[in-house]
């Protein structure tokens, strides 16, 4: 089959009566499953696959990717709406989303975010099918050399997400280092910091981690001031004001398109390399959003720009991770992992036969992808005005309910009612940090990104020496870090500097 004949006959099985209907019942699921902090990607995925066992591929496709396409937007909701991440790539999301709510501009937010999410996607899709033909040899470029340089540069970027406090934030980064070792060592078979427990001998999980530092950090400080969640808003806006800022929230996404592009290629780009997932992704192109944003300090307290570029990226990588997949079976993520499995039960290859043989199906993947993300935006936008108002609600009402939810999303991961005491130890931990100005974002980067750190700093150790940095790409890559950190530093000292001296010309 031909690239052309392919293209043709995706489509035409999307937009079917065979495959269209699977596609659009799993979207409204992902998005539902996103709206319910602490369940994600994988999860949604994970439910779909035990759907697959009747169904045809391009049907069975549909569903499950349509599933996972839409749930960064239904997490994007909550995240925004009630500072409550629905999945951890939409962490990012909280730095600026909840301070736009705020302001009574939630409508914009979540409209900004939709669309923006939208784009990734697209952007993601689209790149995965101009990409396949050549993968295989970008995707091997990427040793254990160049995935330790390229995690640590992720973490780097932490610099700028502390509220221009780069010492607190680093300091908060290497604490979820620290934290991300807690467990049996996957190289040495060695516990650490387990103090004899067997729950400990697994780690911290990332869900209650992820809902402890905001979801349940954001109900602590919400029950001590009291009020309503938006916190300077006098008045629940009406459904046609709230639509007209969705609208208005669409438009501003599609004006700072160029940022979209950007942001959309970062996401992609660490898609493409397994293992680093879309969380990190999301927190380095709200970094970068802000690095080139003309209006930086207004991150953190409501600039729109913070929410679309994280947004952007945590949707374009799912075409990254998903085009490593199906070139030669390495998933990019958990839920291509699980992909895989669906794929398996489906009666399907990866690799030569899949991009060959069956290049429609990958072609349904892509359009499920942009179709679904479309469908999600529809009906997220029919969400927005319930749980809007919802925000107007007194903490007395809203925070009980909403750490039962918050409770019950730590506990459906692995089931165990440990993960519940987590969240909650995290949740004083992260109105800590909130109260003394550290960073909740960059000890949460430093989290998820410790095992690849470790792991791949070990392999590359391993394989190739202590001199593995001086190797082409991870010493471009530890340049383009210290260039980076260097230049951060000196940013601040030259604020400093120049509001210790009066009078100093601005250049």
């Amino acid at each position: 089959m031909t690239l052309i004949e392919g293209i043709t006959s995706g489509f035409l099985q999307s937009i079917s009566w065979a495959v269209f209907p699977y596609l659009l019942g799993g979207s409204i699921f992902g998005l539902i499953i996103g709206v319910i902090p602490g369940l994600s990607g994988h999860f949604a995925m994970a439910m779909a696959v035990t759907f697959l066992y009747t169904m045809e591929p391009g049907a069975g496709i549909a569903f499950l990717l349509g599933a996972h396409a839409t749930v960064a937007q239904g997490g994007g909701l909550t995240a925004i709406l009630f500072s409550t991440p629905g999945t951890g790539q939409n962490a990012a999301t909280l730095l600026d989303g909840p301070p736009m709510r705020d302001k009574g501009e939630a409508g914009v937010a979540v409209g900004a975010a939709m669309a923006s999410c939208f784009l990734g996607a697209t952007f993601g899709a689209i790149v995965l099918a101009l990409l396949i033909p050549v993968l295989r040899e970008v995707v091997l470029f990427f040793g254990p050399p160049e995935v330790f340089v390229l995690a640590f540069l992720a973490l780097t970027f932490v610099a700028v997400l502390g509220k221009e406090d780069m010492t607190r934030s680093l300091i908060a980064a290497l604490l979820g280092l620290l934290l991300a070792m807690i467990g049996v060592d996957n190289v040495t078979n060695t516990e650490r910091f387990t103090m004899g427990s067997e729950r400990m001998a697994d780690g911290l999980s990332l869900v209650p981690v992820i809902l402890g530092l905001f979801a349940v950090a954001e109900m602590i400080d919400l029950w001590a001031r009291g009020g309503s969640l938006a916190k300077d808003m006098p008045t629940a806006l009406s459904a046609k004001d709230t639509q007209k800022q969705i609208f208005k929230g669409i438009g501003t996404a599609f004006t700072h398109w160029w940022l979209v592009m950007r942001c959309s290629a970062i996401g992609t780009t660490m898609g493409l390399i397994p293992g680093l997932g879309s969380a990190p992704a999301a927190f380095v192109a709200y970094g970068h959003a802000k690095q080139t944003s003309k209006d930086k300090a207004s991150f953190g307290k409501g600039n729109v720009e913070g929410v679309i570029g994280p947004e952007a990226a945590n949707d374009a990588v799912e075409g990254g991770a998903l085009a490593s997949t199906l070139a030669f079976g390495i998933p990019g993520s958990s839920s291509m992992a699980i992909l895989l499995s669906g794929l398996f039960i489906l009666g399907l290859e990866t690799g030569p036969v899949m991009l060959n043989t069956n290049v429609d199906l990958v072609f349904i993947m892509i359009f499920t992808i942009i179709i679904g993300n479309l469908i999600g935006t529809i009906v997220g936008m029919f969400l927005v005005n319930p749980l809007s108002r919802a925000t107007s609600i007194r903490a007395s009402v809203m925070v009980p309910v909403l750490m039962a939810i918050i409770a019950t999303g730590a506990f459906a991961g692995d089931r165990a009612i440990f993960d519940i005491g987590v969240a909650v130890i995290f949740g004083i931990v992260g109105y800590a940090m909130k109260v003394l100005n550290y960073s909740r974002a960059a000890l949460l980067i430093g989290f998820v990104l410790g095992f690849a750190v470790e792991k791949n700093l070990y392999l590359a150790l391993l394989l190739d020496g202590p001199l593995f940095i001086l190797q082409p790409i991870p010493l471009a890559l530890a340049i383009i870090t210290i260039v980076f950190l260097g230049w951060n530093v000196f940013s601040i000292y030259r604020d400093r500097r120049r509001r210790i001296i009066p009078g100093e010309p601005v250049n």
